[in-house]
C-alpha cells in the first residue's frame, strides 16, 4: 500500500433526505458493535502484520474531492473503515485486508437500517439484514482462505500483458467518473448476445482496449499483445461460508491480439467461456490454493517482517501488477427489504485506486432500475471511458454521466 496505491474501495448510499449527522453518529456506534471484527488497527510483530480489536467507533468524516485516500495504518489505534457524509450521502471506506465488497454491503445494509429507523422510520427487515443485537456467528470470524484451502497443483503461468498508453495523472492521481444506465435495457441487450450482463460488459470493455492497442500499434511497436482482465469473485457464492472478513478471488479473461482482430461477437464468445470455466469450483479451489500455500512455506513463516515486505514489494512490482490490463468490479444487484428499498435512491462502488500500470478500472452494481458504471482513472486520457460509453450507446442504451472528477 501506498498513498497512491491504497487498497481502499468505497460503497455508497444515498437516501431521500439530508443526512442527519447526530442520527449518523449513533446508528455508527449501534452498528460497530454487530461488527466487532471490523473495530481492528494493524500492528506489526517479528514476522507478521497483525490486526488488533480496538474499541473506539469508526471516524465520521466529510466527503473531500477525491475518495478511496489511504489510512493511516501506522497510526495507533486508527481503524481500517471510516464513514463518509456528504448532502444525502452515506458511505463507507474499507482497506481490501479487512473484507470484500460482499462484507461491506452487509454493514453498509445494517447500518442504513439502523439510521433509518432512529430517524423514524418502521421497517421489516425480513431477514434480509444483519440487525444490530442479534447474535455473531463464529463463522463471520473465519480466515475463510484458510478453512476451505488444500494442497492442489497451481494454475499455468501467465505471460506479461499489454497495458494502456497513457501518461499519469500529477498527484493526487486519481479520477472518478460515474455513469448509468437503464438495467432493463442493459439486460435486455446482454440476452439479445446469450450472455451475462458481466459477460457484456467485460466484452465492451475488452472492444474498447482492442481499439486503443490497435491505434498505438500504427504508432509503434508492441512489445506484449495479452488482454487479460481481472473480475473479482466472491467466494460465499463458491463455498458455503458466512465469514465477513475478505473472502473473494479473480477470474481472468484474456484476448491474445498476435491471432488477429476480434469482432465483438467473437469477444463475446471468448469471455463467455473463459468465465464459465475459471468460475468452476475446481479452478477457483486451485487458485486459492495457489495465494494461501506460500504463507504456509515454513521458510516464509521464519523470515522477519521487513524482509517479507521487501520481497512482497518486488513481486508485486515485478510480476503481480503485470497480470492483468483492466480490472471490472460487479457487486451485483443489490435489493433491500420492503421500505428500506422505497427509502434508498441509489447505490454506488468506487474500486480501489488502479495501479500504474493498468491505470483505469470499473466498478459495477445494479439497484432498482438503474446500473451505475463507476470509472476509476489514474492517467491523463479518458479515452477508454468513452469509446466504452459510446459502444453503450451505439447499441441503443441510453447513458447518463453522472458527474466527471
Amino acid at each position: 500500500m501506498s498513498d497512491d496505491l491504497t487498497a481502499v474501495f468505497r460503497v455508497s448510499a444515498t437516501v431521500m433526505e439530508p443526512v442527519k449527522y447526530s442520527a449518523l453518529r449513533e446508528a455508527v456506534e449501534i452498528t460497530a458493535k454487530r461488527f466487532p471484527y471490523f473495530n481492528v488497527s494493524l500492528g506489526s510483530g517479528l514476522f507478521w502484520h497483525f490486526l488488533e480489536f480496538n474499541k473506539q467507533p469508526p471516524r465520521i468524516l466529510a466527503e473531500e474531492d477525491v475518495p478511496c485516500t489511504s489510512f493511516a495504518v501506522r497510526r495507533k489505534d486508527e481503524l481500517l473503515y471510516r464513514i463518509i457524509v456528504r448532502g444525502r450521502k452515506i458511505s463507507v471506506e474499507f482497506i481490501h485486508i479487512l473484507t470484500d465488497g460482499g462484507g461491506a454491503l452487509e454493514y453498509l445494509k445494517s447500518l442504513l437500517y439502523t439510521y433509518l429507523t432512529i430517524t423514524g422510520n418502521s421497517i421489516d427487515p425480513a431477514d434480509k439484514i444483519m440487525l444490530p443485537g442479534t447474535p455473531l456467528a463464529d463463522e463471520e470470524f473465519e480466515d475463510g482462505y484458510n478453512k476451505y484451502f488444500r494442497k492442489l497443483p497451481p494454475p499455468s503461468k501467465m505471460l506479461k500483458v499489454w497495458h494502456l498508453p497513457f501518461r499519469l495523472n500529477k498527484r493526487p492521481r486519481l479520477k472518478v467518473i460515474q455513469s448509468e444506465v437503464y438495467t432493463n435495457e442493459i439486460l435486455e441487450k446482454a440476452r439479445s448476445y446469450k450472455v451475462s450482463l458481466t459477460e457484456y460488459l467485460i466484452s465492451v470493455y475488452m472492444i474498447s482496449l482492442q481499439k486503443i492497442y490497435l491505434e498505438e500499434k500504427k504508432r509503434r511497436r508492441q512489445k506484449h499483445h495479452i488482454m487479460r482482465i481481472e473480475v473479482p469473485v466472491n467466494l460465499r457464492r463458491q463455498f458455503p461460508s458466512k465469514t465477513m472478513r475478505n473472502f473473494s478471488l479473480y477470474v481472468l479473461p484474456e484476448l491474445d491480439m498476435r491471432l488477429g482482430i476480434y469482432s465483438f461477437d467473437e469477444i463475446l464468445r471468448a469471455v463467455h467461456h473463459q468465465l464459465q470455466m475459471s468460475s468452476e469450483n475446481k479452478q477457483i479451489a486451485r487458485l486459492l490454493s495457489s495465494n494461501v500455500s506460500y504463507e504456509k512455506l515454513f521458510v516464509v513463516r521464519i523470515l522477519p517482517l521487513f524482509i517479507k515486505k521487501m520481497a512482497i514489494t518486488s513481486i508485486y512490482r515485478g510480476f503481480a501488477s503485470r497480470r492483468w490490463t483492466g480490472i471490472v468490479t460487479n457487486l451485483g444487484l443489490i435489493t433491500l427489504p420492503g421500505r428500506m428499498q422505497e427509502l434508498v435512491d441509489s447505490v454506488e462502488i468506487i474500486p480501489p485506486p488502479p495501479n500504474p500500470n493498468i491505470k483505469v478500472s470499473m466498478g459495477l452494481v445494479s439497484f432498482k432500475d438503474k446500473l451505475k458504471i463507476c470509472f476509476c482513472n489514474i492517467s491523463q486520457s479518458n479515452e477508454l471511458e468513452r469509446l466504452i460509453l459510446k459502444h453503450l450507446n451505439d447499441e441503443g442504451i441510453r447513458v447518463k454521466i453522472l458527474n466527471n472528477k
